[in-house]
């Protein structure tokens, strides 16, 4: 159990390190702040 429970914690903490990576990749490619709000928008739409 106690198993499961590191394997599950690690893949929420890869989630969220990969989740970040990719807002800070369309941060990086947008012009403006709108234009990046709205495709970080769209992510939780999916």
């Amino acid at each position: 159990m106690d198993e499961e429970m590191n394997t599950s914690e690690l893949l929420v903490e890869i989630t969220e390190e990969n989740q970040t990576r990719k807002i800070l990749e369309i941060l990086n490619e947008c012009e403006t702040l709108e234009e990046a709000k709205e495709k970080i928008k769209a992510l939780l739409k999916k």
